[in-house]
């Protein structure tokens, strides 16, 4: 993770490059959606233009997509060939779910996934039980999703355990690399969704088979932008689940017919077409992410979320998890959240409420 230190970082000066960060405002819902950089807009504006009079090039705009596995793979720190295109996390989870190996055709027959993880990263692994699987979903607890409870339930006909890195509802974090190690001790892989950890968390992909991310949060791009990322022994193990014209090895040499000659073992080989403007605006969020360091944004915002919880007992709250399983998200427990909610609003304060908690979230253009 290649980057400036947070200490060498003028975090003034780069909320400036934010046209919707507001002196007199504080967006405190990146975990909803992330705030696009003014060079973001300026390029999708571009690519709209282009799109509008007929002079753009749809291979300029592939090309320029391209970039993105290069970016997201360096932020990460993976080689670009364990990085595929997809839309969203449910397509990532569901390329992953149905390359499964059926039960009765020499696969195993359980999934893991907790009971109450974002429907994205829970209903992917439910609809196999078409196929034979049985689904074990593991109870929250606390607002917790034990680490414990997931390990005891983890046995030698388990195919896959699927969690999130950080909860959506409430910002819980596990500790991927414990609950990896026992899943493959018991001979299963690890699903994990990194869409509310990737670009403001670190996260060790070593032990990960697979790895789930929507962009539209934490790396600030448009919706519709996304990556799958492969452990390197997964590599060309994976039918692709939408295949198109991009599956083939060379796609710009024809277009039509036959024969079905999908590319080598890389990810890209799980591409899904490219919605162009939605990849232009992606490539550009990543590049000011690069330029910053994942490094470096990563420890802001875990200063500006730990000085949040540090408060909390000065106006009678308490953080709901210790140090270590917390994350960017900070959720309370307040009596009526969707009043405060609306409270907060009047005040230009914009924070969200899931599952009865009030959640705020904390990126790097945030501040004291």
């Amino acid at each position: 993770m290649a980057g400036s230190t947070t200490t060498t970082i003028d975090w003034t000066q780069v909320r400036t490059r934010f046209p919707g960060v507001r002196r007199d405002a504080a967006y405190l819902n990146t975990a909803s959606y992330g705030l696009p950089p003014l060079a973001t807009l300026q390029e999708m504006r571009a690519g709209l233009e282009a799109w509008a009079d007929g002079s753009g090039s749809w291979r300029e705009w592939e090309d320029r997509a391209e970039e993105a596995r290069s970016l997201f793979s360096g932020l990460v720190g993976v080689r670009p060939e364990r990085v595929a295109f997809v839309n969203s996390l449910s397509a990532a989870a569901s390329q992953v779910a149905w390359s499964l190996p059926a039960p009765g055709r020499g696969g195993r027959s359980t999934i893991v996934v907790g009971e109450d993880e974002f429907r994205s990263n829970l209903f992917p692994w439910w609809v196999q039980e078409e196929r034979g699987f049985r689904i074990r979903r593991v109870p929250f607890t606390g607002s917790r999703l034990d680490p414990e409870h997931l390990i005891a339930a983890l046995d030698d006909d388990v195919a896959l355990l699927a969690v999130s890195h950080v909860q959506s509802a409430n910002g819980f974090r596990s500790d991927i690399s414990r609950l990896a190690r026992a899943a493959h001790a018991e001979g299963a892989r690890i699903f994990v969704d990194g869409t509310q950890s990737v670009g403001a968390h670190a996260l060790d992909l070593d032990e990960i088979d697979y790895l789930g991310v929507a962009a539209y949060k934490w790396l600030l791009a448009p919706r519709g932008a996304a990556f799958l990322v492969l452990g390197q022994e997964h590599l060309g193990s994976l039918a692709p689940l939408q295949p198109s014209w991009k599956t083939p090895a060379d796609p710009y040499t024809d277009y039509y017919g036959g024969p079905f000659e999908p590319r080598g073992p890389q990810a890209s080989l799980l591409d899904v077409s490219l919605p162009w403007l939605v990849w232009q605006g992606a490539t550009a969020s990543l590049e000011l992410l690069a330029g910053l360091g994942l490094e470096a944004i990563a420890a802001r915002d875990a200063e500006l979320a730990r000085r949040f919880r540090e408060g909390l007992p000065r106006v009678g709250l308490e953080p709901l998890f210790e140090e270590h399983e917390s994350s960017a998200i900070v959720a309370l427990r307040v009596p009526n959240a969707t009043r405060v909610q609306a409270a907060l609003r009047q005040q230009q304060v914009d924070a969200a409420v899931r599952s009865g908690y009030l959640r705020a979230s904390f990126h790097f253009y945030n501040d004291e």
